[in-house]
């Protein structure tokens, strides 16, 4: 039996002397994982300890870790890592109550298995200019902020209500909102803070594309800004099909997507509760609804302004090319596809232009293509349309089956372990939700006809 390979990863600080041994990684700290220090600045809303900086170089060590190692497809999908980081206090974080929940919070997230040694730390990083930022008096959640549909609904929904709480919108890496210390107005007039995660993974060691872990950085963020402007909680914006979907109708032989997954976001508020001795909680308030529910309750309230300029690709800019040389979306992707499904089911509409493929009426994906394309349909282009297509009518297809699918039963079990009242509620919850798609999936179907590639895929199941 050939024993399963260790990926050691040893995180090394600035003015440490160099140990790593004989087939460890080393990830370096302000070259590998960039701390940008500004960024963390404006982050805190009040003194932020060594124990917190090492929390957030600890995300990117693990998003290094999971990045630089490429899963291996005669290996199957788990890979099995050693990380090894520097910190003040080693004998707090090698605590069972600390690493065990940690531990079992990545598990569940990337589908592999993580191991953790904590070491004396020698080195240090720049000390920060400007600790604290006066929040004022009020309310605040945390919502991570993507600028996709469902991060824009939800900022858009807590104004119903006359709720008075504030959001801190937490983004992804951006330079230029680095040092942002400024409230910041929407066009409504509604305030809210703007801070962006103050770590990230060097360029060159993006050898495993999977990514798993971007989303135990920013709930790791999330957490530390709840915790640091004693926010009522932090809010998980994502509607039904995209926080259970990808769980329930897994891609091929890979783990299920779990980083909107309110199994993850427990086990995460497991690990922050032994951290800080402090409960932090994450919400999932559209946990059982459709995102075209979502939509069509923005419309209701007259809360559509903005939604058009959101973004739901997941696919590079890079491979979405037309004449026009504008921002626009693929149009096939997962992310794409439940988008046109939900504008369809809240009677919305969105030009076609704004998608590459633009047509989905169209007998096949080149016809679908923009008449100012600048490129044509890939093999590639094509499984991913065909996955997509496929995952949204397996989705369908579960509905009713609540109380016999495995895949179901295990959602909900990881969702709300075993908590059996919570557990019946899920499920009913999750059937209503399985049923509300199987109706708008089949009412976006037949609008688009039989003869569409969309159809025709379908029928060959």
């Amino acid at each position: 039996m050939v024993a399963e390979k260790i990926h050691s990863i040893r995180a090394w600080f600035p003015g440490e002397p160099r140990r790593a041994k004989h087939g460890e990684t080393v990830c370096e700290i302000g070259r590998d994982v960039e701390f940008e220090a500004e960024a963390l600045e404006a982050f805190c809303f009040q003194k932020i300890a060594d124990r917190e900086e090492e929390l957030v170089l600890l995300a990117g060590v693990v998003a290094f870790a999971d990045r630089a190692t490429r899963r291996l497809a005669a290996s199957g999908w788990r890979r099995s890592f050693r990380i090894t980081m520097p910190v003040c206090d080693p004998v707090f974080w090698s605590k069972p109550e600390i690493c065990n929940p940690l531990k079992e919070a990545l598990r569940f997230l990337s589908g592999d298995s993580w191991s953790f040694e904590f070491v004396e730390r020698h080195g240090r990083i720049p000390k920060l200019k400007q600790d604290e930022l006066d929040l004022g008096d009020g309310r605040f959640v945390v919502i991570p902020f993507s600028n996709g549909l469902d991060s824009f609904a939800q900022s858009q929904l807590l104004k119903l209500n006359g709720s008075s709480a504030t959001p801190i919108r937490l983004t992804a890496w951006n330079r230029s909102l680095a040092g942002n210390r400024d409230w910041i107005s929407d066009a409504d007039g509604t305030r809210y803070r703007r801070v962006s995660v103050p770590v990230k993974v060097g360029a060159d060691t993006h050898a495993e594309q999977s990514f798993r872990t971007r989303s135990f950085i920013f709930n790791v963020l999330a957490g530390l800004a709840s915790y640091l402007s004693d926010a009522e909680s932090v809010i998980i914006p994502e509607a039904g099909q995209g926080a259970l979907g990808p769980s329930i109708v897994p891609l091929g032989a890979e783990s299920p997507h779990r980083g909107s997954h309110p199994g993850f976001t427990r086990r995460m508020a497991e690990f922050f509760v032994a951290f800080w001795k402090k409960e932090i909680r994450i919400e999932h308030p559209q946990l059982w609804r459709t995102k075209g529910e979502v939509l069509a309750l923005l419309k209701t309230n007259g809360l559509l302004t903005g939604w058009t300029s959101t973004r739901s690709c997941s696919r590079d800019q890079r491979v979405i090319r037309t004449e026009r040389h504008v921002l626009l979306h693929c149009g096939i992707c997962s992310g794409c596809l439940l988008r046109r499904l939900s504008v369809s089911s809240a009677d919305l509409s969105e030009a076609p232009s704004s998608y590459l493929w633009s047509d989905l009426g169209a007998p096949s994906l080149d016809d679908a293509l923009s008449c100012d394309a600048r490129r044509g349909t890939t093999a590639n282009d094509y499984d991913i349309a065909v996955h997509s297509v496929l995952a949204m009518e397996e989705l369908a297809r579960k509905a009713g089956r609540s109380t016999e699918d495995p895949a179901l039963q295990s959602t909900i079990f990881d969702a709300f372990g075993d908590n059996s009242s919570e557990q019946a509620n899920g499920l009913t919850q999750l059937n209503r939700l399985l049923s509300a798609h199987e109706k708008e999936w089949t009412e976006f179907k037949e609008k688009l006809g039989a003869a569409s590639w969309i159809n025709q895929q379908i029928a060959l199941l």
